[in-house]
């Protein structure tokens, strides 16, 4: 019998009135055992629950609970997922771990390809270490929505392209969660000379086939780092391509809004970014679909309302304080990717508080994964400090994006390990991370301001 070991049991809760407590494990519900933490949040939705729970000392326990369906029982365990992650078995062609030097966190040479994180967390999966069985019982939680990584429709360039045969089960896997109502999210790596052009809208017209299911469809281009020796030859998109991806995609999204570009086509192509209303509720934010346009939107809707109290900063001149020590020296870190966009925020952030803060934008070359690769969320601490040390002499504080941190942790540690601290003390400047939402940035740099920090 599996036996899930309880980590924390919250106050006030369901459990904790049972008696349930840190230490204990699950054993069963309504006399069925538990895999994983996805038949956990299943089993837990019935009114009437009997709950089998092992104590420390091998007593078992028999729990009977009312409740409403939709009420928790209050529960964490040891393993968040109640089992082990599910590792992804393919070699795909364009993978970004296979792209990574040597010496950094093992965390980061980790490939999961889960279908549980999925649902639960956003994560792309391949479904290509699942068998039939399970992805019948899969479909059969009537979860939404799942987020797959399909590549190419094409059976034999997906098989080539993913490095496994088990790449053939995509459209029977598909069809099982359609027909069970799952709303389903797909992704394309798109990879020159491989699976764009013709394979492209083959695949394009494969997947919106799946009605009702299929409800967006993400292009991001593979990314491709300077550690590629002995891997499958790629080349990077240049300007002229990303001209021709974006045409291809336009003809399809001409009926449907169903085919979304990362914002790095545009980027590339050098041209104006779709709308803010093109992205309709912004599905595909996790693959830089509309992120741009977003944080604009709600920046600008977030100045137009914000106030700046500068009666307080005259009175504080009026007391004597100097104008131009009154005034505050910012600077934006970022990729090379979103330079031009941050210093238009930053422009317009100063025009309208001109004689109190002076902003630089600050792009970082990325020499440690190489110059292609150009987006914040991919920085090296280490370029940080190389790029910007004894250059920032006038400058009272820096922002740093927040996406360049490892996410869930405390502390604020860059991919190289270089921490928020390390960048302190060797930039000789005060670092605070930026917010990603574009709201909380204007009032971040509000919040900056004379007689407000």
């Amino acid at each position: 019998m599996i036996k899930h070991e309880i980590l924390k049991v919250q106050e006030n809760s369901i459990a904790a009135e049972m008696g349930i407590a840190r230490g204990d494990f699950l054993l069963s519900i309504n006399s069925e055992e538990v895999r994983d933490i996805l038949d956990y949040r299943f089993r837990i939705q019935e009114e009437q629950l009997l709950v089998e729970i092992e104590k420390p000392n091998s007593e078992i326990w028999e729990l009977d609970i009312e409740k409403e369906a939709d009420d928790d029982l209050g529960i964490e365990f040891k393993q968040s997922l109640m089992s082990h992650t599910k590792r992804c078995s393919n070699n795909c062609v364009f993978c970004f771990v296979d792209q990574q030097p040597k010496g950094l966190r093992p965390s980061l040479y980790v490939k999961d390809d889960d279908p549980r994180l999925s649902f639960l967390l956003g994560n792309y999966v391949t479904l290509t270490n699942l068998d039939e069985a399970e992805i019948k019982r899969l479909a059969g939680y009537h979860l939404s929505p799942l987020r797959i990584s399909v590549h190419a429709a094409d059976l034999d360039l997906r098989e080539k392209m993913m490095g496994t045969n088990k790449a053939r089960n995509l459209f029977d896997a598909l069809e099982v969660f359609n027909q069970a109502g799952t709303e389903m999210h797909f992704q394309i790596v798109l990879c020159k000379g491989l699976n764009d052009r013709a394979h492209l809208d083959y695949t394009i017209e494969k997947l919106m086939e799946l009605k009702p299911g299929a409800k967006s469809l993400a292009i991001v281009p593979a990314g491709l780092t300077r550690y590629r020796e002995g891997l499958f030859p790629l080349q990077s998109f240049t300007k002229e391509d990303a001209h021709g991806v974006i045409a291809q995609a336009e003809k399809w999204q001409k009926n449907s809004r169903f085919v979304f570009l990362s914002d790095e086509w545009y980027i590339l192509a050098g041209i104006q970014l779709p709308n803010y209303k093109h992205y309709g509720d912004f599905p595909q934010l996790d693959n830089g679909v509309g992120v741009i346009r977003l944080f604009e939107h709600d920046f600008v809707n977030a100045m137009a309302l914000g106030k700046v109290d500068c009666n307080k900063i005259n009175h504080m001149i009026n007391r004597g304080h100097n104008r131009r020590k009154m005034s505050i020296r910012v600077g934006i870190v970022t990729g090379t990717a979103a330079g031009a966009f941050m210093r238009s925020i930053a422009a317009r952030f100063m025009a309208k508080h001109s004689h109190y803060i002076k902003i630089a934008v600050y792009e970082i070359e990325n020499d440690f994964f190489g110059s292609s690769i150009n987006v914040s969320g991919l920085l090296a601490g280490q370029d940080v400090i190389n790029q910007l040390k004894n250059k920032l002499d006038k400058t009272n504080v820096i922002l740093m994006p927040d996406n360049a941190f490892r996410a869930g942790v405390k502390q604020k540690i860059m991919l190289d390990g270089v921490t928020r601290e390390d960048l302190e003390r060797e930039l000789n400047v005060r670092v605070r991370v930026g917010h990603t939402d574009g709201a909380k940035f204007y009032k971040q740099l509000r919040a900056l301001l004379p007689g407000n920090s």
